[in-house]
C-alpha cells in the first residue's frame, strides 16, 4: 500500500507543480456583484481534471493508516492550495480520519477553482456535522444534550 500511496502522492505534487493563476477581480466597490454573480454561477470541477486523481482511486481510510492518511493530506491540501484553495478544520484535535473522509468524499462531488476559495465543511448545521464534537462554534451554539436530540430525530 506504501508504494501506491507514493503514487498518488506524486499525481498530487504533479498538480501543485501546475498552479493556476490568481484571477483579476478588478475594483471590488465597482464589480462586487459581478463578481459574486460569477462565484455563484461557477461550476465544480472533477478532481481527475483538477489533479488527475478520482474518488475511486483514494483508498478508503479503513484501508490506511494514520501516517498514510497524514502523507495523502498534506499532498491534497498542497494541491488544493497551488489551485487556489485553501482548507480550514473546523476544530480542535480532529482526528485525521475524520478529515480524510471529508475531503476523500469531495472528490465525488468535484471542487470549485479559483482563487481564494476555502473549504470549511461547515454547513451550519451541525447536528449532521463531522467535526461538531471538536468545534468551538457548535459548543457555543448548542449544548450536547440538545445536539444528541436533534441527532436522533434526524
Amino acid at each position: 500500500m506504501d508504494r501506491y500511496i507514493n503514487q498518488l502522492i506524486e499525481d498530487f505534487a504533479k498538480a501543485e507543480a501546475n498552479p493556476i493563476s490568481n484571477a483579476e477581480f478588478g475594483q471590488l466597490d465597482v464589480d462586487f456583484e459581478k463578481l459574486m454573480f460569477e462565484i455563484e454561477q461557477r461550476q465544480t470541477v472533477s478532481s481527475v481534471q483538477l489533479f488527475n486523481v478520482s474518488y475511486e482511486e483514494l483508498p478508503p481510510v479503513e484501508r490506511l493508516d494514520k501516517m498514510q492518511i497524514q502523507k495523502l493530506l498534506l499532498a491534497i491540501f498542497n494541491a488544493l492550495s497551488a489551485k487556489g484553495t485553501s482548507v480550514s478544520i473546523s476544530g480542535n484535535g480532529v482526528p485525521v480520519e475524520i478529515v480524510y473522509k471529508e475531503i476523500r468524499e469531495m472528490f465525488k462531488e468535484g471542487f470549485y477553482a479559483m482563487p481564494g476559495w476555502t473549504i470549511d465543511f461547515c454547513s451550519g448545521y451541525c447536528p449532521d456535522c463531522k467535526f461538531a464534537d471538536y468545534c468551538e462554534s457548535c459548543k457555543d451554539a448548542w449544548t450536547k444534550e440538545d445536539l444528541e436530540k436533534e441527532r436522533k430525530n434526524n
